[in-house]
This record gives structure tokens, C-alpha cells and sequence, in this order.
């Protein structure tokens, strides 16, 4: 498939996990080390080729699924700082790596912070075009899945059982997000269609919620129906598919196609802790 004629796909967690190929790209420990030395070197050579095919897998896989996961892709047990550098100067042709807090850090080490883990993140949209992430160690006593939904499969399930439901998350709702990097109030409808004609989403389920106390628009009731329906959507088993990153893999996400969360995970202090690397991207014009 090329530029012009990948299909964007609607899916479910059974699509997914029997369609690995669409999304997932494995390399070989050969070539992750090729791609290591030609990352520390800040220039292409002996991994030109495994360049390539990244750029054109990720390319294509993020147009039709609205993600791309390449397993093995970093030696996750290299100085924090050489792994930084090295995804850095992989990143460059995903777009520009931009501010993802209000300090103005370009990465954060995703961990967990006074118990948080067992907590679980409802599904939600960053603020950027892209998110990275890339797994550092997994929960050791496990958990701590990546939730992923499409946009377009949502929408399409809630236009054919409550179309007065889809109509309420096409129009524009407002989301406060004072204090963060970026646009402070983005007012956005949730669901919509982008202009290549794939469907779009944002959502941050506790943003919008909380966004008339910060001084928006208060929410009638049916705009607070709407966002149950959309949740109960959300979390039915066949809807969202869970990922579990290990050690090294990376995962990008389309920030306007795909809704993500975390399942909860119980954690051990320490060295062993579960630690994800997480940078926000701007594509621009691609």
C-alpha cells in the first residue's frame, strides 16, 4: 500500500490481535545493535536500510490503524541519557519532539507515584500529534497494559445505537487545561471528521468534566449522558485492545485516531520499577 491508497481501518481488540502485521514491526537483535551505533553516531549508515523500512511501516501503519509498535527497538538497559539521544535522533523523521508539561520538559519517565499504578488511567487523548512511548521495564508482578481504542470504531458503534449521542460528541466541547504545556482551553468537538475524511477524536475524560468549575460552559444533562454512553462504549471487552510493552518496544500513537489508556499494576520500589519513557511530537505538514 502507498500514501494515496492505505484504507483507514475501524477496529476491535479481535482485529488487532490477529492482524499483528498491520501494526507491529519486530527487528532482530542485529539490527537493533546497527541502529544503536548509527543513533549514537547522529548519522545513517550501516542501518540505512532497517531505516527505511521503519519509515515506511510506521508511515503506513499509523494512516490505517492510527498506531505503530516496533518491539526490540532500544537496548532498554543502556544509561537512560544514551537512550534519550539515541530515540531522539531516530524520532527526526516522525516529526519535531515538543514541550509535554508546563516546565517544558521534552521527555518524562512514566512511573509510579504514590501508589498511582493501582489506580487505572481512563481512556484519553494527549495534547500533541503524536505520542511516544517507549518501555523501559514493565511491572514486574504485572499489569500495566496500554489501552488502545479506534476512534473510527467507536463512532461508528455509538452513530448506529444512539445517533442523538453521536450528534452531542460532534459538537464543541471545552476542555480547560490550564497550567499545561500548550493550548490552555481547547474547545474541540469529541468525536468529528478530520479533512482527509478519517475520523477524529479528543478526549480527556477529566478535563471536560471539571472544565465548568474552572469557569467553562456548565454541561446540560444530555452532554453528561453522552459522556457515559461514550464511556460505557469505551470499556466494553471487544472495543479496546491491550497491549503490553516489554522491556526496549516502542509504541506511537495518533493522537486524533486513537484513545489510550493504562490498566492498573501493582509495583515494587526500586530499580525493578515499572518505568516508561514518554515524548510528545509535532508532525507539522506530514
Amino acid at each position: 500500500m502507498t500514501e494515496n491508497t492505505t484504507t483507514e481501518i475501524g477496529w476491535g481488540s479481535t482485529t488487532l490481535d490477529t492482524r499483528r502485521d498491520l501494526w507491529s514491526m519486530p527487528i532482530t537483535d542485529e539490527e537493533r545493535d546497527l541502529l544503536w551505533r548509527d543513533a549514537r553516531a547522529e548519522r545513517w549508515e550501516a542501518a540505512s536500510p532497517l531505516r527505511e523500512r521503519l519509515r515506511s511501516f510506521s508511515a503506513e501503519s499509523v494512516r490505517s490503524v492510527g498506531f505503530t509498535h516496533v518491539p526490540n527497538l532500544i537496548d532498554p538497559s543502556a544509561d537512560e541519557d544514551d537512550i534519550i539521544g539515541a530515540l531522539s535522533f531516530v524520532l527526526r523523521d516522525f516529526g519535531e519532539i515538543i514541550p509535554q508539561n508546563a516546565e517544558g520538559a521534552l521527555w518524562r519517565v512514566l512511573r509510579d507515584q504514590d501508589g498511582d499504578g493501582n489506580t487505572e488511567l481512563g481512556f484519553h487523548c494527549d495534547t500533541c500529534d503524536l505520542l511516544v512511548l517507549l518501555c523501559l521495564q514493565p511491572a514486574v508482578r504485572g499489569g500495566g497494559y496500554t489501552k488502545l481504542a479506534s476512534a473510527r470504531h467507536v463512532r461508528s458503534i455509538i452513530g448506529q445505537e444512539r445517533p442523538d449521542v453521536l450528534a452531542t460528541l460532534e459538537e464543541d466541547w471545552t476542555f480547560d487545561r490550564t497550567g499545561r504545556a500548550g493550548q490552555q482551553v481547547i474547545v474541540s468537538p469529541i468525536l468529528f471528521t478530520q479533512e482527509d475524511g478519517s475520523a477524529g477524536c479528543y478526549y480527556q475524560t477529566r478535563t471536560v468534566r471539571s472544565s465548568p468549575e474552572r469557569g467553562g460552559p456548565p454541561l446540560s444533562d444530555r452532554q453528561w449522558e453522552a459522556l457515559d454512553v461514550l464511556d460505557e462504549v469505551l470499556y466494553r471487552p471487544e472495543i479496546a485492545f491491550q497491549l503490553l510493552l516489554d522491556a526496549g518496544d516502542l509504541l506511537v500513537i495518533r493522537n486524533s485516531r486513537v484513545l489510550h489508556g493504562r490498566s492498573p499494576y501493582v509495583d515494587v520500589p526500586g530499580p525493578g520499577s515499572r518505568r516508561v519513557l514518554r515524548a510528545w511530537m509535532s508532525t507539522g505538514a506530514r
